[in-house]
């Protein structure tokens, strides 16, 4: 179940309940974005700039909203562009209550989600019939998360995200003791002409030297 549960978290982090914040509010997006491709590459220097080099094993996904800005469904796929799972949603009011990720393999995994207030959101991550996780998303004023609590194997872990103005520029995680791990910081270069973000540099340190990986983004709109 390796890769299965190293594509959830991802997932979960950008498609939480939505109330009457959109989930294209929620990422800082602008305008009627009908899908997202995204792609994810090693950091290549050239001409005195950052560019896409080979694709990682990781990181590529097409997402797919509504013309009500609700994330509806979303599949992943391999560096060479091939499916190898797709994820789909419930809402009820407006509200995300389920999202069910598919592999290619046949194996599944849901995410039951239950708003408590407009700060959280509770979830169960399962596996089956098997409860692999659960914890909480909290949500700062304009909906978005910043703060995900989680028990695994009975075990704490934390994931904090940070924002300035309508983008996420840093993400870290600390388990129950307050240790922190996987620091990545983000950069932003390049916009298309809504204003949404095309390119994005991620740094693993806050000097910001040299960038571990460049990610990708073309949209279509209504």
């Amino acid at each position: 179940m390796r890769n299965l549960l190293f594509l959830l978290p991802v997932i979960l982090s950008l498609s939480a309940c939505s109330g009457e914040i959109t989930d294209l509010d929620r990422s800082g997006l602008k305008g009627e974005v009908k899908r997202i491709t995204e792609h994810q590459y090693e950091a290549f220097h050239k001409d005195d700039r950052w560019t896409a080099g080979k694709p990682v094993m990781f990181g590529h996904r097409i997402m797919n909203y509504d013309k009500d800005g609700l994330y509806m469904k979303s599949f992943v796929l391999s560096e060479g562009g091939d499916t190898i799972g797709y994820t789909t949603c419930r809402h009820e009011g407006g509200d995300l209550v389920e999202e069910t990720f598919h592999s290619a393999d046949g194996r599944t995994a849901r995410t039951i989600l239950e708003r408590v207030s407009d700060e959280q959101v509770n979830f169960e991550m399962w596996e089956g019939e098997r409860l692999h996780y659960e914890g909480a998303n909290y949500y700062d004023s304009k909906g978005r998360t910043e703060k995900q609590a989680r028990v695994v194997n009975g075990v704490e872990e934390f994931s904090y995200y940070v924002y300035e103005k309508d983008l996420m520029v840093e993400s870290y995680q600390e388990n129950g003791s307050g240790v922190r791990s996987g620091t990545q910081i983000f950069e932003y270069t390049e916009f298309d002409d809504k204003g949404n973000w095309t390119t994005r540099l991620i740094y693993l340190t806050k000097d910001k030297i040299v960038p571990e990986m460049l990610t990708k983004r073309e949209y279509e709109y209504y």
